[in-house]
């Protein structure tokens, strides 16, 4: 063959390999749900109300953060933890009501390669400058133990029970009862709107995409920068959904969101209630992004490369 001609069939060959493998990920009109996040990243922020009569108060400072990946021994799938934290505000009315707490941290468990929420609330803790209560199931590390809430436990000021232990005569007995009922219909509420997580999507998207979520799917709106209030500009994604929530936890009309383009990770959130004029805004001020070993643009590089050392190997062993 000449060689001319062999330079140049390889060089078409790769590029063809490389251009396949980038446009099968990137064109669909609903994009994939694979999450892309990467532990240890997060992104702390405020989150200010807005009405008729008030504009930006302060209501917490709220940090979500990648907790955790994890392999699931019942399904053998990797698992994320995103876990909210609110610090909410003296003097203020918090968004879920529990005014007898200063903090409030819940954990969300979900799969990593379809962005379904297990448990929206797989550990949930609350406290104050006295008093810490909490009620957790991911120390079983096994989904469909996680499921039962007989397995759930319940730690009062350092004290432990298995929920589905109690006999009735412990100490704290009704304070475990009470938790329990909070922690199973907080679940029950968050899980109805958001099967799929809202706090990170897949960041190969177009404008005009879908994505999947409940109770209808989100639209990508557009690409555009984020600014933190310490002056740092972050690339992101625009979606919209209508009748959910983020961190307001009270599904409301229509919710923009901002997700960071390189692991999709949600660093701004605004929630509309269109039924009155009131809004919630989660407004970053500070957003570490961790990075994997091995970005998606170099794994594509690395396909096809290995085209192109396979043709020449080939063509080697063809003379």
């Amino acid at each position: 063959m000449n060689r001319k001609v062999k330079s140049f069939t390889i060089f078409i060959v790769g590029l063809l390999v490389a251009s396949f493998y980038f446009s099968a990920l990137s064109q669909g009109a609903l994009i994939s749900d694979q999450l892309e996040v990467t532990e240890g990243s997060f992104v702390r922020g405020k989150f200010l109300y807005t009405n008729s009569t008030h504009s930006d108060v302060l209501m917490a400072y709220i940090t979500l953060s990648v907790d955790d990946i994890w392999n699931d021994t019942n399904t053998l799938l990797n698992v994320v933890n995103f876990k909210v934290l609110y610090e909410f505000e003296s003097g203020e009315d918090n968004p879920l009501g529990t005014d007898d707490f200063t903090t409030m941290e819940m954990t969300a468990a979900v799969f990593e390669h379809n962005r379904t929420t297990i448990l929206p609330a797989a550990t949930m803790v609350m406290a104050n400058s006295t008093w810490e209560i909490s009620a957790d199931v991911l120390y079983l590390g096994d989904t469909e133990k996680m499921m039962d809430l007989d397995y759930t436990n319940v730690t009062i000021d350092g004290n432990s029970y298995i929920y589905g232990d109690l006999v009735g005569t412990e100490p704290y007995y009704s304070d475990v009862l009470g938790m329990m009922f909070i922690f199973a219909i907080v679940n029950a509420a968050l899980l109805s709107y958001q099967a799929y997580t809202p706090y990170a999507i897949n960041t190969v998207a177009n404008v005009a995409d879908t994505v999947h979520f409940t109770p209808s799917n989100g639209v990508v709106d557009e690409f555009e920068p984020i600014t933190t209030s310490q002056g740092d500009a972050y690339d992101c994604i625009n979606v919209e959904y209508i009748n959910t929530a983020t961190f307001g936890l009270d599904d409301v009309g229509e919710v923009d969101t901002h997700y960071e383009q390189k692991t999709g990770l949600l660093i701004r959130s605004i929630e509309k209630d269109t039924s009155g004029s009131s809004q919630m805004e989660f407004q970053p001020i500070e957003v570490v992004i961790k990075t994997s070993f091995l970005p998606f643009p170099i794994v594509g590089v690395v396909v096809s490369f290995i085209a192109i050392g396979l043709v020449v190997v080939i063509s080697r062993k063809r003379k």
